[in-house]
């Protein structure tokens, strides 16, 4: 019983950290970026991503692209379907962690690792 006891805590902080798609869903600005581990100074500001209950995506990053489709999530992956003709396929990244606030997703591209942080934008 004590063992029991003494690994709850652990049990409930793994739990606590599950994905939710209510709490994915909303606007979500783009405050650092890694790539093969390494920190990349790039102007964040113009990087977004919304997410919409009905399911429904929208991603902007620098310069004029953008694109926007249907999402879904399976466990801690989300696969996003671009619906606008800018890419082909699904898409699929890995949600490192999600809070209230604070969202990371890594994924891989053009051969490299990497890892997007978003906070709740307002």
């Amino acid at each position: 019983m004590k063992q029991i006891l003494y690994k709850l805590p652990i049990i409930l902080l793994f739990a606590a950290c599950g994905v939710s798609d209510e709490q994915l869903c909303g606007k979500w600005q783009a405050v650092q970026f890694y790539e093969d581990q390494q920190a990349v100074q790039i102007p964040l500001e113009d990087v977004k991503l919304v997410f919409h209950q009905d399911h429904k995506y929208f991603f902007q990053t620098l310069g004029q692209y953008s694109e926007g489709g249907k999402w879904r999530r399976s466990g801690k992956y989300l696969i996003l379907n671009d619906t606008t003709g800018n890419t082909t396929g699904e898409k699929i990244l890995k949600i490192v962690f999600q809070s209230e606030d604070s969202l990371k997703i890594k994924m891989f591209r053009e051969g490299k690792y990497q890892a997007i942080f978003f906070g709740r934008a307002h």
